[in-house]
């Protein structure tokens, strides 16, 4: 038997502050260039060099945006050309609000294209201080500890049925994939994606740097679910594949913990 989790619609809008789109860009590359500081200092200021540059090409906005960042702080111009950047991705001219803490509607697909593009271009400078594998490796890394930081047992589950819900309430809201799940015992959960706008909007970029900066957080994200959960996956829309084939196993009681098969994904519709 199998679920609907997630309906596409291209038409989807969300009720958002513009505030709300760019705190979470600007802290997502504050915290990067922390760990660029921590890991690689040598490389530290190559790196905000090249964004200073890239920055600068972005059309001012003219929009007041107060922030508080450790790092970021320490050069003005990065915050400024950084907030542009995230107006530009957001198409801010479309909605051009009165305040950016007025709640307006915003269309998910121009969300989803700002919160991708923007984390992604402020990925690629490390291209410049190591190599494409290395970068890709690094950025796996950090997606992965970024993804711990956010386990929270409070927000455990415990069933795969608590994990569907979970799943429609997000993928509700936003309407950016179609997906559908099952069967649903306690071993494992098959979910299958077949359309997701969240791989979609970066088919034009590095895909493997993309998956490692988006997918990857999937397999700690199956433990934030609950520490006995494990995802195997060989399959994704980021990499070009026709669905993504997530199978969650519960290891408490899936103890053999084998991948199903492509027939078993293809009955699921």
């Amino acid at each position: 038997m199998k679920n609907t989790i997630g309906i596409y619609n291209e038409k989807a809008k969300l009720e958002y502050k513009i505030r709300n789109v760019i705190t979470p860009c600007l802290n997502g590359l504050n915290l990067f260039l922390k760990k660029i500081k921590d890991d690689i200092p040598d490389s530290f200021t190559t790196i905000i060099e090249y964004l200073k540059e890239f920055y600068e090409k972005i059309e001012n906005y003219d929009v007041a945006f107060q922030s508080d960042y450790d790092i970021l702080n320490q050069y003005p111009a990065l915050v400024e050309g950084a907030k542009n950047h995230v107006l530009s991705l957001v198409n801010y001219n479309k909605y051009n609000p009165v305040s950016i803490d007025d709640e307006i509607e915003i269309d998910a697909l121009d969300l989803v294209r700002a919160f991708n593009h923007f984390e992604y271009y402020f990925t690629i400078p490390l291209l410049k201080v190591m190599s494409r594998e290395e970068t890709i490796e690094y950025v796996k890394k950090l997606t992965d500890e970024i993804s711990f930081s956010r386990n929270n047992p409070d927000n455990y589950v415990n069933s795969f049925k608590e994990s569907m819900e979970r799943f429609k309430n997000n993928l509700g809201t936003w309407q950016m994939q179609e997906s559908v799940a099952g069967p649903l015992d306690e071993e494992r959960l098959l979910y299958k994606v077949k359309k997701c706008e969240w791989a979609e909007t970066l088919k034009d970029f590095d895909l493997e740097l993309c998956y490692a900066m988006l997918c990857y957080s999937d397999f700690q994200g199956a433990k934030n679910l609950n520490p006995n959960f494990i995802l195997t996956r060989t399959k994704t829309r980021m990499m070009g594949d026709d669905y993504c084939d997530f199978c969650y196993h519960d290891t408490r009681k899936d103890k053999d913990i084998n991948h199903p098969s492509e027939k078993e994904f293809r009955e699921l519709g």
